[in-house]
């Protein structure tokens, strides 16, 4: 699967080999659901159609409140990946000078400390 960016809405990759899931840029779709249902829905077949080490990276630039929500659905979806006897590895990165994505990251690290997160900051 692959979305490409927009001025709204994140650029999406979800890879078989490697098994890699990606979400960069910044998130304010007019639709959350619609823009987010196809990813959530692949995420949620992933314990019946995928098996082994899952590498998340997120970079978010922006993100408003009805994608966090459909973020947080995202995370339940890899959490049951992983309940299923798969490592999942998240990288949550954030620029240095944004504590409000920092926050964010460290906020889905304490919600989901069954998988392997990490929040970095570069730039």
């Amino acid at each position: 699967m692959q979305i490409a960016a927009t001025d709204r809405t994140p650029a999406i990759s979800l890879t078989q080999d490697p098994l890699k899931l990606s979400i960069s840029g910044e998130s304010f779709p007019e639709d959350v659901s619609a823009f987010y249902g196809e990813v959530i829905s692949a995420i949620n077949q992933m314990p019946t159609t995928s098996k082994g080490k899952l590498e998340v990276e997120m970079a978010m630039v922006y993100i408003n409140s009805s994608s966090i929500k459909a973020m947080y659905r995202i995370f339940e979806g890899l959490d049951t990946y992983r309940q299923a006897g798969n490592e999942v590895q998240v990288t949550w990165k954030a620029e240095a000078d944004d504590d409000i994505m920092q926050e964010l990251g460290e906020d889905f690290k304490d919600r989901f400390q069954a998988l392997n997160f990490t929040v970095e900051q570069h730039g």
